[in-house]
């Protein structure tokens, strides 16, 4: 298991759930659909889940890449400062 990250942002999009935006990071791999992550938010809760959808998010401000996950996260579970792990790459 390696830390990646920490959430940025999150935000919900109708009908695909939750995407979170990962802070910038300097390591240098990938991650894709089906990958599994651990996210451990400020407040010490641990969620064992995986990427749904890896896509690019513009808003007001750079684009940037958002990571889909599971419908039964809410953006109300995922605090920003929550911490990202990378528990296996799956993906494909």
């Amino acid at each position: 298991m390696m830390l990646w990250t920490t959430i940025e942002d999150i935000f919900e999009v109708t009908g695909r759930g939750c995407f979170v935006v990962p802070s910038p990071s300097d390591l240098d791999f990938r991650v894709r659909v089906k990958d599994r992550l651990q996210l451990r938010t400020p407040g010490g809760v641990t969620l064992n889940t995986h990427i749904t959808a890896v896509e690019i998010a513009c808003g007001t401000g750079p684009c940037r890449m958002a990571i889909g996950l599971p419908r039964d996260l809410k953006s109300s579970d995922i605090p920003a400062g929550t911490e990202i792990l990378v528990v296996e790459q799956t993906g494909t």
